[in-house]
């Protein structure tokens, strides 16, 4: 058996490619933009639970020091009594994503996983696949300023 024939099967669909791809007309698409003007642009946009949230919508402008809003980062999520590195952030088929995270309170670091669902203008978080817990945007608060 020579080399084309033992290889011909490799060869013969990245010719039909190549040939395919000469002939193939390019098209350049204009990025999404929301309705609040804010632009998406594929993978590279910001996952939706990014920003600051609230259990009750009156911890939005809670004092330092007391029970209040918590933030997703892209990086990070910064609660009342604890930090947490997010180390992958996986978007599931069905939306919602899942965070891996290390994440450092009262003295102890732990492993979490957070599994994140936006509905509306509602963020539902479960925590170590226990039950979820609802969260109110914090922006809106903000905007009637």
């Amino acid at each position: 058996m020579t080399f084309l024939s033992k290889h011909a099967k490799c060869l013969v669909p990245l010719a039909l490619f190549g040939a395919a791809a000469c002939n193939e007309k390019i098209v350049v698409e204009e990025p999404e933009a929301t309705e609040e003007g804010d632009v998406l642009i594929g993978e590279n946009a910001e996952p939706l639970y990014i920003g600051v949230w609230a259990a009750q919508p009156d911890w939005c402008e809670a004092a330092p020091g007391e029970p209040g809003p918590v933030e997703f980062t892209e990086t990070r999520f910064l609660g009342y009594e604890n930090t947490c590195d997010i180390l992958s952030s996986e978007e599931g088929t069905d939306g919602g994503w899942r965070l891996e995270m290390r994440c450092a309170g009262e003295g102890e670091t732990m492993m979490e996983t957070f599994d994140v669902d936006l509905d509306a203008e509602r963020l539902r978080v479960s925590r170590n696949g226990g039950d979820p817990v609802t969260f109110v945007s914090c922006a809106d608060d903000k905007d009637e300023d």
